[in-house]
């Protein structure tokens, strides 16, 4: 009689990814964890599961199963370097600079680390060390263009005069993804220096080459979606609705379009000691995405399933996101931000949920606005963010889906606009205070001083005071800009 073979560890291991690639991250989890019982000295079966933790928005629970691979192979490099992204995107960052230290120790060469330890440095507003560890990668992978990209954008802080005449000398000849990188560094570098044709035309070209990655927007189905959150989110919808979901007034929630002040807003709030700046959380995304699993019924999707759940359903969806959006908050803080610009798409989950939130709306001069998204590299979903033209019609609709919010949800919003905030910035800080519920504190005034990360494009500009050169930057670049200047001119 022959006898089965039993399976090792690593042909477990091998089903979870073979499961994984298929679809099926509940048999991929199943098999991963069988690996690490047969063999709980082995990184990959953690890393495994991290992944499908991480992708389905669970962080922290990733970031766990990375220190369980590192713990498991202290040696193993790229389990450093993931466990350091993780701590750094939940924003343990003395955590996350060790990590990078320690995967560096162990590989000397590795471009990796060193690219995440300068973004780091970014993040926490170090600009000097954040140049080192991107020439230190430079010189691991000078084929590589992530560092150099970088390093361009910190033409402000410290001298890139070396790195634009490479950029310059290498734009034309790279493939999409790297010529978009370095195009977008190249052309903060050119504006830092006042050469705004040079800018202009390198931002066109990162544009162009991101298109091409994240094709053409597609007004048609923008319009649709807009349209669709109008017609469900109806005042009659939120009447049969009222009292529901949870009556807290701790979240407070920062909307608008991206380079509208978002970032500086929150820097003001979070720098209150009664209140936690959580930064851009996809919370209110997954919790949206997710109701379908919620009603047991995907033949539907969001917004759609908002009409179908329950009173008892919405107020879990509340718990949920209460309990999610404050995992790093201390536990007497009184306000927790969430600065996620675009969930402006999701006021109708939190007229459900939360009655008695604060919506902070931040607006700008859509010409500057308009020109800041134009020279930032968001990522590949955001295809509007790629044309001026595109991003004068994502404005119009933006601006409809607001006015309809506003008119029909209950919700408490108010407009903050950034022109006023840099013309006065204690006054609409004073403003900004007592509507989200919070008596007045000196310290939000030093808002540029504060020693947390910043994650996004803004960081450096919230490290520094207000100067009134923060208006009217559009005026530099007006002859590229007639869509974004006859937008702001029929608004």
């Amino acid at each position: 009689m022959l006898r089965t073979k039993a399976l090792t560890a690593k042909d477990w291991y091998d089903r979870g990814n073979d499961s994984k690639r298929s679809g099926d991250h509940t048999a991929a989890l199943t098999y991963f964890k069988q690996s690490i019982k047969l063999n709980p000295h082995a990184a990959a079966p953690w890393i495994g599961i991290a992944k499908l933790l991480d992708a389905n928005s669970q962080f922290d629970e990733a970031r766990q199963c990375f220190m369980h691979a590192v713990v498991a192979d202290p040696k193993y490099v790229m389990a450093r370097q993931m466990l350091a992204v993780s701590h750094q995107k939940l924003g343990y960052v003395a955590e996350a600079e060790r990590e990078y230290k320690h995967a560096i120790k162990l590989k000397p060469d590795s471009d990796i680390s060193y690219l995440g330890l300068g973004q780091l440095f970014e993040d926490l507003g170090k600009p000097e060390q954040a140049a080192g560890a991107y020439r230190k990668a430079m010189q691991c992978a000078p084929n590589k263009q992530d560092a150099l990209a970088n390093l361009l954008g910190l033409s402000k802080q410290v001298d890139v005069s070396t790195e634009i005449e490479q950029a310059k000398s290498i734009l034309a000849t790279l493939e999409d993804r790297e010529k978009a990188l370095v195009g977008y560094g190249l052309g903060k570098a050119h504006q830092q220096q006042h050469n705004y044709d040079a800018a202009f035309t390198a931002f066109d070209v990162a544009n162009k080459a991101r298109k091409n990655a994240s094709g053409v927007f597609n007004r048609a189905a923008f319009d649709n979606r807009v349209e669709t959150m109008i017609k469900l989110f109806s005042s009659d919808f939120f009447k049969t609705r009222k009292n529901w979901g949870d009556h807290c007034e701790r979240p407070v929630f920062i909307v608008g379009l991206p380079r509208s002040g978002t970032t500086l807003t929150e820097q003001i709030l979070a720098s209150h000691p009664h209140c936690f700046g959580a930064g851009e959380l996809n919370v209110l995304t997954d919790l949206a995405t997710g109701t379908p699993d919620r009603l047991g019924n995907n033949n539907i999707t969001w917004p759609e399933t908002a009409e179908h759940l329950s009173h008892q359903q919405v107020l879990q969806l509340a718990q949920d996101y209460l309990v999610d959006s404050a995992k790093r908050a201390p536990e007497a803080i009184d306000k927790v931000v969430d600065k996620q610009p675009l969930n402006f798409w999701h006021l109708g989950l939190v007229a459900m949920a939360f009655p008695n939130a604060r919506i902070v709306h931040c607006t700008r001069d859509i010409r500057d606005c308009g020109l800041s998204i134009f020279t930032q590299n968001f990522n590949e979903t955001q295809s509007w963010s790629t044309d001026l033209d595109d991003i004068g019609y994502y404005w119009q609709g933006y601006k409809k889906l607001m006015a309809h919010f506003k008119q029909v949800s209950g919700l408490k919003i108010l407009d903050v606009n950034y022109e006023d905030t840099v013309s006065n910035i204690k006054q609409q800080s004073k403003t900004l205070l007592d509507f989200v519920g919070l008596t007045w504190d000196e310290q939000v005034l030093s808002f540029h001083k504060s020693d947390r990360a910043v994650q996004t494009p803004s960081r450096w500009q919230v490290r520094q005071p207000l100067y009134q050169t923060a208006k009217a930057r559009w005026r530099s670049y007006e002859k590229y800009l007639g869509s974004l200047i006859q937008a702001e001119q029929e608004r």
